[in-house]
């Protein structure tokens, strides 16, 4: 298949950061003069001049100011009582929603995400792996059968959710990548194993690893096998490229779905005549594992 945009052996680094630091928005507020002073207290005729301490001016002869400060504070205290009968009335209300039964929240439904009767694009490259075990699923393979092949998350086959794989680039091509890698498909649950392995092979052909190659799909062979005692389909195909500038004629592609819950697949694809590749490729299929937990 081609090497991908970002190249065959999974994620990269970001590149540097475009943008500068946040503008600064707005000024410094502009200064200014405060109000004018206010202009000196008046008082009416009979009452004292001259300054007075803090506070208001002793009262005038015969002042009612005393009668008002009484009633002023008898109507603070029926406010307060009445704020206090308020508060207490909603920390009841507070109390009694608190200890209400919360409802549960709804959980994910099982193999929300086959949905697909057709061919679709990439669901999702799982994460990068780097230890001794390829996995997606409940399938898997040591990363040992394959020799001198590199990691990578495959983010571009169709219809592939957390694929991973190894890959290796074809020494004499043009920007092609050998590779043998499992996922998860995104394929409805009532499509059995072999259908889900023939019409991924059909969506492998015409997807993103063929692109601007003019692949052809050639005769398909399908098999039932087992893998590690599980029921699985197998199908094996060539796809040719009429591209000559890749200098490759083309992929032998396998394709085995396994009959896990939900479907898993292996995908394997070795330039056409390649014997060597082809051998690493079945080397791995041996070794594939299912987790039956």
């Amino acid at each position: 298949m081609t090497v991908p945009p970002a190249g065959p052996y999974g994620n990269y680094p970001y590149g540097p950061n475009t943008y500068g630091q946040d503008p600064y928005w707005g000024g410094q507020p502009q200064g200014g003069s405060y109000p004018p002073a206010y202009p000196p207290q008046q008082y009416p005729p009979g009452w004292p001049a001259g300054p007075y301490p803090p506070g208001p001016p002793p009262p005038g002869p015969g002042s009612k100011t005393p009668w008002l400060i009484l009633a002023g504070l008898a109507v603070l205290g029926v406010i307060l009582l009445v704020v206090i009968l308020v508060i207490g009335l909603r920390g009841d209300n507070k109390s009694t929603t608190a200890t209400s039964p919360a409802t549960s929240a709804p959980t994910s439904q099982p193999f929300s995400q086959q949905t697909a009767t057709g061919c679709t694009p990439n669901v999702s490259g799982g994460v990068q792996p780097i230890g001794d075990s390829i996995s997606a699923g409940k399938l898997s393979f040591p990363t040992s059968a394959a020799p001198g092949w590199s990691a990578f998350s495959d983010d571009q086959n169709p219809n592939l959710i957390d694929a991973v794989g190894v890959g290796h680039e074809v020494a004499g091509a043009d920007q092609w990548m050998m590779q043998a890698e499992v996922a998860i498909t995104n394929f409805v649950t009532t499509m059995d194993v072999a259908a889900q392995a023939s019409k991924l092979m059909q969506c492998v052909a015409d997807g993103p690893g063929y692109a601007g190659s003019s692949p052809t799909l050639g005769p398909t062979k399908t098999s039932s096998i087992t893998v590690d005692g599980v029921r699985a389909a197998r199908v094996d195909a060539d796809i040719t490229i009429a591209d000559s500038s890749r200098n490759v004629k083309g992929d032998s592609v396998t394709i085995i779905a396994v009959d896990t819950k939900p479907v898993t697949v292996f995908l394997g694809a070795t330039p056409i005549g390649d014997a060597t590749s082809r051998a690493t490729v079945e080397r791995v299929i041996e070794a594939l594992k299912v987790n039956k937990s």
